[in-house]
This record gives C-alpha cells, sequence and structure tokens, in this order.
C-alpha cells in the first residue's frame, strides 16, 4: 500500500534533524541502492517527477492566495461596488453645459 504522503516512501526524500539519523539514513539508501532495488531515473521520469512537484506548488500557492484572498460572488441584491449618490452625480445638459440639481 503506497503511503498517504508524496515522497514518504522515497528515501531520497528523507529528512533528518540529527547528524545519527542524517548517517543512519544515508547508510540505509547506500544499501538499497547498491542492492540495486534504486533504479537510476531516466529523463522521461526525472521531468514526469519535476511536473508533479510544479504541480503541487502551483496547488499550494492557489490555496495560499485563496486564504487570502477569498473570491466569491455576492448573491441576492446589493448595491453596485462603486455607488455614489444621485446627489452627488454631475450631469451633463445640451453643449456639454454641468447640470446639477
Amino acid at each position: 500500500m503506497p503511503s498517504p504522503q508524496s515522497g514518504a516512501d522515497n528515501p531520497r526524500m528523507c529528512s533528518s534533524r540529527t547528524k545519527e539519523s542524517v548517517m543512519a539514513n544515508f547508510a540505509r539508501y547506500f544499501e538499497v541502492s547498491q542492492a540495486g532495488e534504486i533504479q537510476p531515473q531516466s529523463k522521461t521520469q526525472r521531468m514526469d517527477y519535476r511536473i508533479d512537484q510544479l504541480v503541487e506548488k502551483e496547488l499550494r500557492e492557489i490555496a495560499a492566495r485563496t486564504a487570502f484572498f477569498p473570491q466569491y460572488e455576492i448573491t441576492g441584491p446589493h448595491l453596485p461596488a462603486d455607488y455614489t449618490d444621485d446627489r452627488m452625480k454631475v450631469r451633463f445638459g445640451r453643449f456639454g453645459a454641468r447640470i446639477n440639481d
């Protein structure tokens, strides 16, 4: 069964915090790679991996942008965003004459 997190079962993406755990992860990766269980990636595999990473990054950025600036439609009756009172509007009559009522 695959891991629920992307890259959690990939030894190349393991992160550690102490020197001992870094060395243990490297030793485990070296043993697995020497045993032939990890094959070198082809160019298409690397490109697919990079495209997946870019798509995930774009989704994270969209989610972050949406968290700060949600885009939604107002439903129901509402005033337009640039509403000005009729008494403040400037109207022009014949020949460009300015009319204020």
